[in-house]
């Protein structure tokens, strides 16, 4: 009879867990202050918003100290738990999505949680 070899813990085949996101409210917050300067691989700074009152995981999007808005929903809950644990939280932009029109229509982060 052949013997299996037993399966890695997922801990050690998965050390840090990582989310691909978009951030939404784009056109309301200070997003046009700094499009020109977001391309992939950009840092982007998460902090929590504790008294949002439609949204109790609220998380903010800063980019060089302007904010361009949230988390979306979708993820919204898991990240807000990590940063609310103390867990170092990595943001960066992975895609920016222009169109003719709009400086900005789109904004998708890589948050890696370590």
């Amino acid at each position: 009879m052949r013997q299996l070899n037993p399966i890695p813990p997922f801990a050690k085949a998965l050390p840090n867990l990582g989310l691909l996101t978009s951030v939404v409210e784009l056109t309301y917050f200070d997003m046009i202050y700094v499009f020109h300067r977001l391309k992939h691989g950009s840092r982007i700074e998460l902090r929590r918003e504790y008294n949002h009152i439609f949204d109790e995981n609220a998380v903010e999007v800063y980019f060089d100290g302007f904010k361009l808005g949230y988390i979306s929903l979708k993820v919204n809950s898991i990240i807000a738990k990590q940063i609310d644990r103390g867990n170092t939280v990595l943001a960066r932009v992975k895609a920016v999505k222009r169109y003719k029109n709009t400086p900005l229509s789109g904004l998708d982060i890589e948050v890696m949680i370590m």
